[in-house]
């Protein structure tokens, strides 16, 4: 049966000693889509250089890869094993460049290092002290991950794109209904209970013992809370109109009334925080890449500083540029703000060595 859904682009992005780990990273997201493209009306597209790129004359050859696939990609995978890549003359590997090329336009990019053996007579040195600077740099400035074999590969790229793939999806708006339609309903309803004589009285009975226990708040939150449940103070337990799960305790200062403590905040709060800080700890990357650059210590070129710039003008606009400068102000809260994205993240659904600490 058809359905409409979304298409995302996947770039799978990697060394050439990584063939194996290429094929099976796209059946993963083939596999994904047979899961999850008709719950989640998404399809996903891998995108590979062998099977998309074509033959252009008169450009360098990894310039024609980015303005053909990366640019036009929205979720990029790369992964690393023994290999680091040949330097492009912008970067030190065509992957690295791709990989520069989408966090500089504010595009997830989602990076695994193989643990698999390597066979000791087949290792490069000099590859191989590339391939380690360039991990232990970016575990300090990328969201990574790893895994063991082809199967964990798998398995963790279909959970890992499925926790991508709700963070982009658009939030569902509720359907329109017009005044009209609304009176009518009411009126319906109206008629039906004079029908079978049911009072008011009645039906607001038969409404909180059938009706109200299914209903979920305006955060969607997934534990409606028991008949008769108390917290960890002894008193009820409900939902505030934002959707936060609280215990409801008696206000000492105003008899009668009750004040919410706070026991599992509201999804949207969850995710609005997580956004948060993903903007301000890549907003900061950058300014460190613009001072490094100032300084003579790396090297970009125009067309990806100039998309660099415009990320960071769309998220100076959205929080303010004192907000996102004043957030720390020492590295202990480059720490704290750190761990907090961390345990958001590992709240969404990433294991704990695919996050930013």
């Amino acid at each position: 049966m058809p359905f409409k859904a979304e298409i995302f682009r996947v770039l799978i992005a990697s060394p050439s000693d990584l063939a194996e780990e290429r094929q099976v990273a796209t059946e993963a997201i083939n596999e994904w889509n047979s899961q999850h493209s008709v719950a989640e009306a998404v399809v996903l597209l891998p995108v590979k250089w062998e099977t998309h790129a074509t033959p252009r004359s008169g450009v360098r050859p990894q310039e024609a890869i980015n303005d053909e696939l990366v640019d036009n990609s929205d979720i990029l995978v790369g992964m690393f094993w023994t290999r680091f890549g040949t330097n492009t003359g912008i970067a030190e590997s065509g992957t690295v460049e791709e990989i520069d090329r989408f966090l500089a336009a504010s595009k997830p990019a989602m990076l695994y290092f193989s643990r698999r053996p390597i066979d000791p007579n087949s290792i490069n040195l000099k590859q191989q002290r590339k391939l380690q600077n360039f991990k232990a740099s970016t575990y300090k400035n990328a969201l990574t991950g790893g895994f063991t074999g082809l199967d964990d590969l798998r398995q963790t790229l279909i959970r890992d794109l499925l926790s991508q793939v709700r963070k982009m999806k658009p939030a569902p708006s509720a359907p329109r209904i017009s005044k009209i339609d609304k009176a009518r309903r009411l009126t319906d309803l109206i008629v039906t209970l004079k029908r079978h004589n049911i009072t008011p009285e009645l039906f607001d009975k038969y409404s909180a013992d059938f009706l109200k226990p299914a209903r979920r708040s305006k955060a969607q939150t997934m534990d409606p809370v028991p008949s008769g449940e108390v917290g960890p103070n002894g008193h009820r337990v409900g939902y505030t109109k934002e959707g936060d799960k609280v215990e409801w305790l008696p206000d000492e200062e105003n008899p009668g009334q009750e004040w919410p403590m706070i026991l599992r905040r509201n999804d949207k709060a969850i995710l609005a925080a997580e956004e948060e800080l993903f903007d301000v700890i890549w907003y900061d990357r950058k300014l460190v890449l613009l001072q490094n650059i100032k300084e003579g210590k790396e090297t970009n070129t125009p067309e990806v500083h100039k998309m660099m710039l415009a990320a960071m003008r769309k998220v100076e606009k959205k929080y303010g540029k004192n907000k996102l400068r004043n957030y720390y102000h020492n590295d202990f809260e480059w720490g704290m703000l750190n761990g907090k994205f961390s345990a958001l993240r590992w709240v969404l659904g990433s294991e704990w060595d695919f996050l930013d600490t």
